[in-house]
């Protein structure tokens, strides 16, 4: 009978829900940590000419060198959470460690995803939202398009270190062949065009009727995530709405900025057929 049946509440074995798999921060993108006033950075933008005059001819004039600066400056993100009063005696496992991590996760989600995208309102602005990132065609999946892409990066004399794509764009790249008469798939062993390819959620969708995948390649190590706080949660018992119910409020915040140092160093596809 169902009332002599016991319920085993297993938290040791307490479920997590799916995640969207973090990046940019494991691709070798800048940290720098311990900020506390705005930063700016010196940035070469022109510079000096030289070239082959003849004998007792006199050399032109070459324009003066100029500058530019990459800023960073404190952007804002957070979350507060209400748990109630018989949430708090009832649960198990320990309900403010568990909404502790999420917390955690979702500004390491945030900061993740200002890192690819950003550009938001009161957000930082990231790699596909910089002026000056380079693009390119993938609408027709092929071997030559793909080192055509790669080649944009050559001619600034820059390089990927690893290709980022959307979720969806992995199936693509797993049964495309790369031409006839060139033996293999555009991705074998994880590598396509010997780089290391990485598949996120994080990456979106370029959105419309339909909606297109998205290919990164470039060098993240060309941008920078400056901190001022990476993460802060604060438990508060006290605030008035909640003290008034015996709930406690739980609020979770960073303080970031990203810039990018050489947009060149990047170049998109956005028009992947998924």
């Amino acid at each position: 009978a169902p009332e002599l049946i016991a319920t085993n509440n297993r938290a040791d074995l307490y479920i997590e829900p799916f995640r969207n798999s973090l990046l940019a921060r494991r691709l070798g993108v800048r940290v720098l940590s311990g900020l506390t006033g705005n930063v700016s950075i010196p940035k070469h933008a022109t510079g000096n000419s030289a070239g082959w005059v003849a004998e007792n001819s006199a050399l032109a004039a070459s324009a003066a060198m100029t500058f530019d600066s990459v800023t960073l400056t404190p952007k804002h993100a957070g979350g507060v959470t209400e748990m109630s009063r018989q949430l708090i005696q009832q649960s198990s496992p320990d309900i403010e460690q568990l909404i502790r991590n999420d917390l955690s996760y979702l500004l390491a989600q945030a900061i993740d995803s200002a890192l690819i995208l950003g550009g938001g309102a009161n957000e930082p602005t990231g790699v596909l939202s910089t002026v000056g990132i380079q693009t390119s065609s993938l609408a027709a999946l092929s071997w030559a398009n793909i080192l055509a892409a790669l080649q944009k990066l050559d001619l600034v004399n820059t390089s990927a270190a690893n290709i980022v794509a959307s979720m969806k764009v992995k199936a693509k790249l797993q049964g495309t062949l790369k031409a006839a008469g060139i033996s293999g798939y555009l991705m074998e062993g994880g590598r396509v065009a010997d780089l290391p390819v990485y598949f996120s959620n994080q990456v979106p969708e370029k959105a419309g009727a339909p909606a297109t995948g998205r290919l990164i390649a470039g060098d993240w190590s060309q941008v920078m995530l400056g901190i001022w706080s990476e993460i802060d949660i604060l438990v508060n018992p006290f605030a008035e709405t909640a003290y008034n119910k015996g709930n406690v409020l739980v609020r979770a915040m960073s303080t970031v900025d990203i810039a990018v140092r050489h947009p060149t160093a990047f170049v998109v596809a956005d028009d992947i057929t998924i």
